[in-house]
């Protein structure tokens, strides 16, 4: 199996991984054997070693690729393997924006969507206290840039709203949640983009405005990557950042449970929030595994209910099954693990998921792109959208 989790870290989600190793040798006496890859470049490593018959029996690929992988043949059909015999009450039990994405017309899935993540704004509620900023009423945009204006420090080097542009490590923008809010869709169903639109040179300006005119973003977010806003984060650097779920966890550990908040996008009238970009990891099974059956099977384990239930008590990850989260209530109430709440709300009234039909693999990386030429004065918004469709359009090719 490829994945970007190690089972001998010491994270949340890679104990859980190993207890699920652990757990499913001792029930079958079947070792998996696990090798850790660098998470951006593995799915794209895996088409290629396809190509070759060297690919992975168990693979771990990024969502917006799961088309590509599909289109080439390079997974096998889970519902065939192991998914199909399941009860039709714990089938409806994994019914979701997820599951459905990654089921076809005939009733074919070719992954289980793990490691759950939704975009939001991430905050250091130590230094909003200390602000005398309260979280709980940033609704709009503009409460948002208010609230960072406050944070901001420049004598301690601090940003009030952190943001990173670069094109390598890339993750969803508040530019993405902003075009979804104006014009409700970031593709058509086949895939193409649609940025260079009014809304979308809008969301342009808008994002640029936060390092431009308002000076609570860093003109050095041009160079940033999304690791780098976690480092910031945890060093007191940042006192808001854009980011993901996913990392809410791991900067917990760093600073403290009790310091570390997550946020709904905000929006421009502060009725509900604007769409977060949903996110994950397809665990499938090599089209050309000699070994099928058995990889099935341990994904089949790994996406249990009572695997669920172990991701979200001990990995602090959004469950697969909505009678895990009912169940676990009390867990999901204690402050610590909150931003599991507003994960959960996120995906089910909030959250968007990217056309999994279509290869849409490159999109983060085309918008960053934009957003560079115009903080750096090397283009208009309406030029930047062009030539990001264009980018995008030839990557998908």
């Amino acid at each position: 199996m490829w994945t970007f989790l190690d089972p001998a870290g010491k994270s949340g989600r890679e104990r859980v991984l190993a207890s699920l190793l652990e757990s499913y040798e001792e029930r079958t006496g079947i070792h998996v054997q696990v090798e850790v890859q660098q998470w951006d470049t593995m799915t794209q490593q895996f088409l290629a070693a396809d190509v070759s018959s060297s690919a992975p029996d168990i693979m771990w690929l990024a969502l917006d690729q799961v088309a590509t992988a599909v289109e080439q043949g390079a997974l096998a059909d889970l519902s065939t393997l192991a998914f199909g015999d399941l009860p039709d009450e714990q089938l409806a039990d994994l019914r979701d924006v997820y599951w459905d994405s990654m089921e076809h017309e005939d009733g074919s899935v070719y992954g289980v969507v793990h490691s759950r993540n939704y975009f939001g704004i991430l905050y250091r509620a130590d230094l909003l206290a200390a602000a005398g900023a309260d979280p709980a009423e940033i609704f709009t945009w503009d409460d948002l840039e208010t609230t960072a204006g406050q944070l901001r420090a420049p004598s301690a080097g601090r940003w009030g709203l952190a943001q990173a542009f670069a094109t390598s490590f890339a993750d969803p923008q508040i530019l993405a949640a902003r075009i979804m809010e104006l014009q409700g869709s970031m593709f058509t169903a086949d895939g193409a983009p649609q940025w260079s639109t009014p809304p979308g040179v809008d969301a342009l300006g808008f994002q640029s405005a936060f390092i431009t005119d308002a000076h609570v973003t860093s003109q050095d977010s041009v160079r940033l990557t999304a690791e780098d806003l976690y480092e910031l984060f945890s060093a007191g650097q940042a006192s808001m950042i854009n980011g993901a779920s996913s990392r809410v966890a791991e900067m917990q550990e760093q600073v403290g449970a009790e310091n570390v908040g997550f946020l709904h996008y905000p929006s421009q009238t502060g009725d509900s929030p604007s769409p977060g970009n949903l996110a994950g990891w397809s665990v499938g099974v090599w089209a050309g595994s000699e070994k099928a059956e058995q990889a099935a099977d341990f994904v089949a384990h790994l996406s249990s209910p009572e695997a669920d239930e172990l991701w979200l008590l001990e990995g602090q990850q959004p469950p697969l099954y909505s009678s895990t989260a009912a169940v676990n209530s009390d867990f999901l109430a204690e402050p610590e693990n909150s931003f599991l709440t507003t994960v959960l709300e996120g995906t089910r009234e909030f959250g968007w998921l990217p056309p999994l039909t279509a290869a849409t693999v490159g999109w983060r990386e085309a918008l960053n792109g934009a957003v560079q030429k115009v903080l750096l004065g090397q283009s208009t918004a309406a030029d930047a959208m062009e030539a990001a469709e264009l980018e995008f359009g030839g990557g998908r090719r």
